[in-house]
């Protein structure tokens, strides 16, 4: 179905991608009725992976249960993180490795079923399926109560496993950067698996999308502590599985994260020789996750095209990224909007109850109303980006970004119902189409009633063309980090607002990209949705940790 308009992008000929192995990956597990229907896959309950990875024989270590509230509200934190702007910095110590953690990829609570014994985990981080990919280590040089070395952070007791005794993260992060390390240093891994077992082939998308939303997680909890993060992407793959005392495993990793303190200014370097850091002692036997992993080949293949090797990680180092051409206007209004009124925002909780509070909603009540004005603070809030070596260091100014946001407007107060485009540069929502939409927000995700019922939804578009143009195939990683980023500032924004929302990874590739019309080179990758929850009276939410207060 076309509805008559075209959204107007950065061209490039699409043919430089197109043959390329992310997209050909890309293209195979594109959703379609067809695949839907006879799809025979299901779910095999007994043979569900572990969601939680421990290292059996390395030391497990407490973390402090002193924790923090924070008296700023989310939307104060997110603009002061925008601004640069932090609060006085938490020392380094064991608390602050605590506080960090807690509000970034802990559990937040359990859920049980009335009358039973059947319970699970969610946790502050959103995942796809709440099948959690995602794994976090730590290289610890210099903070306080916490000796030197390598740590995993074993989820369900809040403690940390003591990996190994060597100071890793100088020699590393020199190698990486050239800057004198800091003193924490996060690893962000992948069991692909743990998503696979449901999603199948399909499955390196979410965890990609969820490596996003860890990352966007830990950014903000850094920031309330007045930490910020330097974030790379780009690194040589097999040398940081050596480092890391991951060969062998299956983990697999893809974000590096420096903690520094937020007034701190980091000066370009040159990069250093990964062949000066010597093979470290690692603790721990990483445990088995299931009984049997079924292997999909696409995944490995898709994988294996996003890696980089060292001499093309030393090249793409030393050469600046290509010169991105100046964003046209994306399309012609078919009408101008009002001026949204400004939102307080000082009418907010504490920004650690909204991260603890946040849940991903499963049914929506498509009946609630929301303000023209929420919208715009959640559209902003959500789209300011963020600072990496994939994004920065492009010469294009403030407004580069690989993602764009197309939105379905249900109910909300001041807009017609219909197809806008949220215009990250001039912050600015350009009505595209005036028409009902749920119908069809409902079919392109999958049939689901959530994308109809919530006073909106929207797909995220990938610019395919200038990611490729700078990355090749590591785009494929990169595109997918900042739309989980995104969903997470979504995820919080309307949480801080009282609503909820939910991510969906399952949607027609091909209907939603026709639909709209995308051009060649820019498809959907991700869809939303934000509105009322329902609530399913026959759950209990109980306690994260004996430790933690309630409402916590």
């Amino acid at each position: 179905m076309t509805l008559g308009f075209s959204l107007t992008f950065l061209e490039t000929d699409r043919t430089l991608f197109i043959d390329s192995p992310f997209y050909i990956y890309h293209h195979l597990t594109k959703h379609t009725v067809e695949k839907l229907t006879s799809n025979r896959h299901f779910l095999d309950w007994a043979n569900q992976p572990n969601p939680f990875r421990i290292y059996d024989g390395a030391p497990e270590i407490a973390l402090p249960r002193d924790l923090i509230v924070s008296p700023a509200t989310f939307f104060e934190s997110m603009q002061g993180m925008a601004q640069n702007e932090f609060p006085q910095v938490h020392e380094a110590d064991a608390a602050l490795i605590s506080n960090l953690l807690f509000y970034s990829m802990a559990l937040s609570a359990w859920k049980q079923i009335g009358h039973t014994d059947h319970r699970w985990a969610l946790r502050v981080n959103p995942s796809s399926g709440n099948l959690h990919p995602t794994d976090t280590h730590l290289l610890l040089n210099g903070v306080s109560g916490l000796a030197d070395g390598a740590y995993h952070y074993y989820v369900p007791r809040h403690s940390l496993e003591h990996r190994s005794q060597a100071n890793l993260a100088p020699e590393l992060w020199q190698a990486l950067t050239g800057q004198d390390a800091p003193k924490v240093v996060i690893c962000l891994t992948s069991i692909f698996w743990r998503e696979s077992w449901k999603y199948q082939t399909r499955a390196f998308r979410y965890c990609q999308h969820d490596l996003g939303h860890a990352l966007a997680s830990i950014m903000l909890s850094a920031a309330v502590l007045g930490w910020r993060l330097e974030v790379i992407g780009e690194f040589p793959d097999a040398e940081i599985i050596r480092c890391l005392g991951l060969s062998g495993t299956d983990e697999k990793p893809f974000l590096i994260l420096g903690l520094y303190p937020g007034d701190t200014k980091i000066a370009s370097a040159q990069s250093g020789d990964f062949s000066q850091i010597k093979d470290a002692e690692f603790r721990g036997a990483a445990n088995v996750l299931s009984a049997e992993e079924i292997k999909y080949h696409a995944i490995d293949d898709v994988y294996e095209s996003t890696i980089i090797d060292k001499e093309t990680w030393l090249k793409r180092r030393q050469q600046p990224l290509s010169e991105v051409v100046s964003r046209p206007d994306y399309i012609e209004a078919i009408a101008e909007l009002p001026k949204a009124d400004q939102w307080q925002m000082d009418r907010q909780d504490s920004v650690h109850r909204v991260i603890r509070t946040r849940r991903s909603a499963v049914d929506l009540d498509g009946q609630r109303t929301m303000s023209y004005a929420e919208l715009q603070l959640v559209l902003q809030t959500a789209t300011r980006g963020f600072d990496s070596d994939f994004q920065k260091n492009v010469k294009s100014g403030s407004d580069f970004h690989l993602i764009d946001l197309c939105l379905y407007v249900h109910r909300v107060d001041g807009l017609t119902p219909g197809i806008y485009f949220w215009d990250r540069v001039k912050e600015e929502l350009v009505p595209i189409a005036f028409s009902d939409q749920r119908q069809i927000a409902k079919f392109v995700s999958c049939f689901q009633d959530i994308a109809a019922d919530g006073c909106f939804a929207l797909s995220m578009v990938a610019n395919f063309n200038l990611g490729y143009e700078l990355f090749a195939d590591r785009c494929y990683r990169y595109v997918h980090y900042e739309a989980g980023l995104i969903g997470q500032w979504i995820y919080l924004s309307a949480t801080a607002l009282n609503y909820q929302a939910t991510g969906i990874g399952c949607f027609l590739d091909d209907e939603i990209n026709s639909y709209l019309p995308l051009p060649d080179g820019q498809e959907v990758i991700y869809n939303f949705t934000v509105g009322q929850a329902v609530l399913d009276p026959r759950l209990t939410t109980l306690p994260a940790y004996d430790f933690a207060d309630s409402s916590l």
